[in-house]
């Protein structure tokens, strides 16, 4: 591989009598960096554009794992498919959010927002009722699992009582997803993961939302499609296969 020189560090150097290299990869500025990688990939060029368009796709492709029933990424792809292009999604952190980032498409900024760096649990409803304050005419879905809905479950009463519909699509898979797929990886018995047993419709109504339990990818469509229509506060729980996971972490792995 060609070394990169950069002019900023070598004028330094030349100045100060060092050696340039050492003194770019300890304190060489990020704007001036910036500068010379534009001069080398000025605007225009499409540099780099087809290589990330197919990385995308392998991604996409790697995730394609076999189901039993709905799978975590047709669910999505489904909801992509029903929702409107200009819907703002939210995200909840686990394992669904690994198909999340990757099936579900945003065509604009700020139209996908989900918890990074720390990517606490619990995000994505209220991330979505903050969507729905900034974006009172859009359409908002919040991507949750059914161990990060019931860490967020009162926010349904503040969606309602503030007036700021949502949709919420739960991706129930009866389990903390992620812990459940760092114990498999590493060989350890599942302990402490399982919970499932809820009745989202019930709950649902209880504060106040409407609540759809679906199977299958045309139920998902239609409950999805009655929550635009009716701009209400909605669950829409989907009972999915977790059992691609794995499949799914150690395809990327390898890519």
């Amino acid at each position: 591989m060609a070394s990169f020189q950069c002019p900023f560090c070598e004028r330094l150097c030349e100045i100060a009598g060092s050696n340039s290299s050492n003194f770019h990869k300890h304190f060489c500025p990020l704007k001036p960096l910036l500068a010379c990688l534009a001069e080398l990939a000025p605007e225009g060029t499409d540099w780099g554009e087809k290589a990330a368009k197919k990385f995308r796709e392998q991604v996409s492709n790697a995730l394609n794992t076999p189901a039993a029933g709905l799978s975590p990424q047709r669910a999505v792809e489904a909801a992509r498919a029903v929702m409107p292009r200009d819907t703002i999604a939210t995200c909840d952190a686990g394992a669904s959010r690994l198909l999340v980032v990757q099936k579900w498409e945003s065509y604009g900024p700020r139209e996908f927002l989900t918890s990074n760096g720390l990517a606490s649990m619990g995000y994505a409803v209220p991330g979505a009722m903050g969507a729905r304050l900034a974006f009172p005419d859009r359409p908002i879905l919040a991507f949750t699992g059914d161990g990060g809905m019931l860490m967020a479950i009162a926010d349904l009463q503040t969606a309602w009582r503030e007036n700021l519909p949502i949709i919420v699509l739960v991706l129930d898979d009866q389990e903390i997803g992620l812990i459940r797929v760092k114990q498999e990886i590493k060989g350890v018995p599942a302990h402490g993961v399982h919970i499932g047993g809820v009745d989202w419709e019930k709950l649902g109504h209880a504060f106040g939302a409407d609540a759809a339990v679906v199977e299958t990818e045309q139920a998902l469509t239609n409950a999805l499609g009655a929550a635009l229509k009716s701009n209400r506060t909605t669950i829409v729980a989907a009972r999915i296969d977790p059992s691609g996971y794995v499949a799914q972490f150690n395809a990327l792995r390898e890519l």
